[in-house]
């Protein structure tokens, strides 16, 4: 059982963007799985509870914490992700900066390898 990491900007919020996440996801996913994500309402982390959703596959979701820790939770949710994440799925905006890239950052300083961008 592994868990997979599905992320991304809210910019990237179209049909053929969620197309291209689930796909990845499963190239990566073998039963028994898991999905990790940090619970926005749009973009890969959206997408990530509908895969999950549809096909009734379990969800670890890392909320932040922005009412003890202001814009700080949102860092600490990416930090969770990346940790409890052994592959990471991110949709990436074309400008790459933001919360997505904060989370990709992590995921990179713990992980050799199993970061897939779309």
């Amino acid at each position: 059982m592994k868990i997979i990491g599905v992320v991304g900007s809210r910019r990237r919020n179209t049909p053929q963007d969620y197309i291209k996440v689930e796909e990845k996801f499963f190239e990566l996913y073998e039963k028994g799985d898991w999905i990790c994500s940090g619970g926005c309402p749009e973009g890969g982390d959206h997408f990530a509870e509908e895969i999950a959703k549809h096909y009734g596959i379990p969800i670890l979701i890392f909320y932040p914490n922005t009412k003890d820790l202001g814009i700080g939770g949102y860092f600490e949710r990416n930090t969770e992700i990346a940790k409890h994440s052994h592959m990471l799925v991110a949709c990436v905006a074309e400008d790459r900066k933001g919360g997505t890239e904060d989370t990709i950052k992590k995921f990179t300083k713990i992980h050799q390898d199993g970061l897939h961008l779309v």
